[in-house]
């Protein structure tokens, strides 16, 4: 078997290597850069960059996950202001938007569903500057963009969406919410998990993955006590990027399938999404890759494969993540739930999962979500949450 590693093709680290973006820029030969960024990521950056990069042109990306609206909008402005290169400083929507952006300006009548189809595919240069660790799309050859006529999330993928430089600096991750930082770290740690017990996992996602459990784990929840520990917030940062390696060449599986249709029905982040799946997912897939996840209880330094899910489990408890979805258990009725199942198996990450689940059996895992959440509010016990079939 062949394997063939994706990277981007310079890797930047350490605390306030942001400021060597200007120099990245020339290198690129960027002469009017589009800067796509979320405001509460760039802060007073902004001038600053404005006075070094005279004709720069900037684009504030609107709160929430990018959409094919959005998008278009975003080109429109790119080719008014004529610039020849994009760069991401955000979080993963900001830079799933660039990637698709960096694309579609070079290729304005192509469709994303066509992406993956394509042997070549040219593209503006491309820089991303990740301000939270993460959703690893810094890394990734994927682009998440919600298409609002089908309320899907297309997640096209082609190696050309990786970036040409990529800059990881925690500075930038200190400002972020406590909320985004929870959801953002254990949306790369699902990455990380999912990409080693995936069908597609190779020695090298492997490695990637091994070496992204191992960051995140250490430091996840340093970062949560300790926000301004930079120290913790770099490994953090360098741990979402591993992931984002691994799963980029492997993939995700389960808990990213059924965590997409819950994003799309409830408009809920992403990586709050995929938390709060990913113990009920280990839950029905642990028999399928036990050897696999046993190696992953390992590494984190748990007991057994037994305890991984109940480690997940604490982890969203003492990051409140259980309590911050609490108002949706209401509304996954048995209706709700069978459309969120329907919706999980028309996306990608089924067949990758070790254990194929069938419509039923998805059905379960958003029922088994549902009753923890009702714990939240003293409905049901954590007992009842695990065996209900």
């Amino acid at each position: 078997m062949i394997n063939e590693l994706f990277l981007p093709k310079k890797i930047v680290t350490g605390i306030d290597s942001f400021h060597q973006l200007s120099a990245e820029i020339a290198q690129q030969k960027m002469k009017r850069p589009f800067i796509i960024y979320s405001k509460s990521a760039l802060g007073g950056q902004l001038n600053r960059l404005k006075q070094e990069i005279p004709d720069v042109h900037f684009y504030e990306i609107s709160k929430g996950e990018p959409t094919t609206v959005e998008l278009q909008r975003a080109l429109a402005e790119l080719g008014v202001n004529n610039c020849d290169g994009v760069i991401a400083i955000g979080g993963g929507s900001v830079i799933d938007l660039a990637k698709a952006g960096a694309v579609f300006a070079v290729h304005p009548k192509l469709r994303l569903n066509d992406i993956p189809n394509l042997t070549e595919l040219h593209r503006l240069p491309f820089i991303a500057v990740p301000t939270t660790a993460g959703t690893g799309s810094e890394a990734t050859k994927v682009t998440v963009i919600t298409d609002e006529r089908i309320q899907k999330k297309l997640n096209p993928a082609h190696p050309s969406f990786i970036p040409d430089v990529v800059i990881l600096d925690a500075m930038l991750t200190v400002d972020v919410p406590p909320s985004i930082t929870s959801f953002t770290a254990l949306d790369a740690l699902t990455h990380a998990i999912e990409a080693f017990v995936s069908t597609k996992a190779n020695a090298m996602s492997d490695f990637f993955a091994k070496e992204a459990i191992s960051c995140i784990s250490k430091n996840i929840e340093t970062v949560f006590e300790q926000p301004h520990n930079l120290e913790a917030r770099q490994q953090l940062l360098m741990g979402s990027f591993y992931a984002g390696i691994a799963f980029s060449n492997s993939s995700t599986n389960l808990a990213h399938a059924t965590g997409r249709a819950l994003g799309v029905k409830f408009h809920m982040p992403h990586g709050q999404c995929v938390a709060l799946m990913h113990p009920f997912v280990i839950q029905y897939s642990l028999e399928s890759a036990y050897e696999r996840y046993e190696e992953i209880a390992k590494i984190i330094g748990l007991n057994g494969t037994q305890f991984l899910s109940g480690y997940l489990d604490e982890l969203n408890r003492k990051q409140h993540i259980w309590k911050s979805a609490q108002q949706i258990a209401p509304l996954l009725t048995d209706e709700a739930i069978e459309q969120l199942a329907e919706q999980a198996l028309s996306g990608n990450g089924i067949l990758t999962n070790r254990k194929v689940p069938s419509s039923e059996e998805i059905e379960v895992i958003f029922k088994q979500l549902r009753k923890r959440l009702q714990i939240e509010g003293g409905i049901v016990e954590w007992q009842q949450c695990q065996v209900e079939k």
